[in-house]
């Protein structure tokens, strides 16, 4: 069966019989790849120390007609950070599960692998809540699914002041475009619209150079996870994990 050779980032490792694993990986040129890793599990095993969350590793796989197989891999860079910090792990769990979601099979995913490279790194010098937060709204950038957050998804006018926002219709409407019959409409007030603004411009390399509003901060998640539940169809089951740690 033919095999290639690709580096990828590990977003999600399962547990598969006695010894083996189901691990999914990231890739520039084959996008998403869900492979089984035989005997990973074993303390003497090649793959153990490499195929853990977070890691860039090298790998060389065979393809399968449903799962590829991993045949070596090889650790380009560890986190560190994401492996002592309980709060980073499970925030950076959350980043994982949604590329995972967006990523798609067989199709090529440089943009995103470079930036998730970018956010895994920044999670030792930043608050990871907030990292977790503008990460999520810079990966849907690049899935095809974004929301329009600057324009009336009715008219096309520029947002001015405070507005609403359709989860269903994927963007922010002006006060003067809703209709009788609307509903679920979430607040949109201007100073939300500035900070997801500012999330969409963050560097990863920098610090920020903006204050958070809690209350503010609060009505961005809320629009995010509302919107990850209608094009996903279920909860992030990440969540669970950063309501254990508090």
């Amino acid at each position: 069966m033919a095999q290639y050779q690709t580096d990828a980032l590990v977003l999600g490792v399962k547990n598969w019989g006695e010894a083996d694993k189901i691990v999914t990986l990231l890739s520039k040129e084959h996008g998403k790849i869900v492979a089984t890793a035989f005997g990973c599990r074993r303390p003497k095993s090649p793959l153990a120390g490499a195929l853990q969350m977070f890691n860039e590793v090298s790998v060389q796989l065979t393809k399968g007609e449903r799962l590829d197989t991993v045949r070596q891999a090889t650790l380009k860079q560890a986190n560190k950070t994401m492996s002592a910090d309980f709060s980073a792990m499970a925030y950076g769990a959350f980043v994982a599960e949604l590329a995972t979601n967006l990523a798609v099979e067989r199709f090529p995913q440089g943009d995103m692998y470079d930036k998730l490279l970018e956010i895994f790194a920044s999670f030792g010098t930043r608050n990871p809540r907030i990292g977790a937060l503008a990460a999520a709204y810079q990966l849907l950038e690049y899935s095809g699914m974004q929301l329009s957050y600057e324009r009336c998804i009715r008219s096309n006018d520029e947002i001015a002041g405070d507005a609403y926002f359709s989860i269903e219709a994927g963007g922010a409407v002006s006060r003067d475009m809703v209709q009788a019959d609307d509903r679920d409409m979430l607040d949109y007030p201007e100073a939300m619209r500035v900070f997801i603004g500012q999330l969409l411009k963050l560097s990863w390399q920098d610090k920020p150079s903006f204050t958070v509003n809690g209350k503010i901060m609060m009505q961005a998640e809320e629009l995010l996870l509302k919107y990850l539940y209608h094009i996903f169809g279920k909860p992030m089951k990440s969540l669970k994990f950063i309501q254990q740690i508090g």
